[in-house]
């Protein structure tokens, strides 16, 4: 199946009519039987931990035990394993990799390849416990780096994959917004499948005026505060690639698809539960920030069931992170 298809909007055969209930799918792309972590999902949590300013940034590194990268430094990183949420997962790492106990601060990135594999980086502060220098199954050691060492290939890297996230995480140290509200951190809530939700903003070019899509439900702000999925969302097997599936519902929704709105770049909800074990709902749903390009006028849209709103008030702006200044983790599709 190649086609996006549209669903009729309707569950058990009734229209949906409760607020803050999940709206069925109105895209479709295949379907998942089940998703279950380590079966045919994988979820990584990694963790970037900075101390010091300017100069004297430092970064905490681990340094491999696997025989494959043996010896070489990394960011502490590991699988999600089934029955911990992914938050859970961070610090179990970094506990077990450099001996500290750490607070989870913010996601910074979601990098995903294809379908299946989905790597969370988190900004994370130390809380207590001592660096580690014993040797184990997990990790050699663990040791501070300078930012620019590491950057400037001073240091013997698993790989460079992670440098952006360097980036990533000292800009948002350095910004303040470390005490930004509201943060984006997974929803732990269990998801029985694969879900895209688009929200395309549009900002007009003095700023003044910000526009979404939304359900043509949605009527106003309150409506858009109401509901619990208001934006385009489509539903998708493990068929297709997170990347085909943007592609493809970029040309369903919008008369110039790709021509008009910008890549995702940026995540703004994840709900994702892996959670008990024996779940077949260890799926994951992500909000995707999809920027509307100010040289062009507004799209046309192709599906009758969307409309634009205006959004006025800054509160609601905020609260799903549209406001151009506001952080954002990052989207990599790999």
């Amino acid at each position: 199946m190649d086609a996006v298809i549209e669903t009729n909007g309707l569950s058990n055969g009734e229209l949906k009519t409760q607020k803050n209930e999940p709206r069925v799918p109105d895209m479709q792309l295949g379907k998942c039987r089940y998703v279950r972590l380590h079966d045919n999902v994988n979820y990584v949590a990694a963790a970037i931990i900075l101390r010091h300013q300017g100069d004297d940034t430092e970064v905490l590194l681990i340094q491999e035990a696997k025989k494959s990268c043996r010896g070489k430094w990394y960011m502490p990183a590991g699988r999600v394993e089934a029955g911990e949420t992914i938050e859970e997962a961070v610090v179990r790492e970094v506990k077990e990799e450099t001996g500290y106990s750490c607070d989870v601060i913010e996601l910074l990135s979601l990098q995903i390849q294809g379908s299946g594999w989905y790597r969370f980086a988190f900004y994370c502060e130390i809380t207590g416990g001592d660096l580690k220098t014993q040797p184990d199954q997990e990790s050699l050691a663990a040791e501070w780096y300078n930012l620019k060492d590491v950057k400037g290939n001073k240091v013997q890297l698993r790989g460079r994959d992670f440098i952006r996230l360097l980036d990533e995480a000292a800009k948002y140290r350095s910004d303040g917004h470390l005490k930004s509200i509201p943060r984006v951190l997974p929803v732990n809530e269990n998801v029985s499948g694969l879900f895209l939700e688009f929200m395309i903003v549009k900002h007009s070019r003095d700023g003044l005026r910000t526009e979404v899509l939304v359900h043509k439900s949605i009527k106003d702000e309150k409506d858009l505060l109401d509901e619990e999925q208001p934006f385009p969302t489509v539903e998708f097997g493990f068929e297709y690639f997170f990347a085909m599936v943007v592609s493809k519902c970029y040309r369903h929704l919008l008369e110039e698809g790709a021509n008009v709105v910008f890549t995702p770049s940026h995540v703004t909800r994840i709900k994702c539960h892996p959670k008990p074990m024996e779940s077949l709902a260890h799926g994951i749903s992500v909000r995707v920030y999809c920027q509307h390009k100010q040289s062009t006028t507004k799209a046309i849209i192709r599906s009758p069931r969307y409309h634009w709103i205006t959004v006025e008030t800054l509160e609601t702006r905020r609260k799903f992170h549209m406001e151009q200044t506001q952080f954002r983790p990052s989207l990599h599709m790999l």
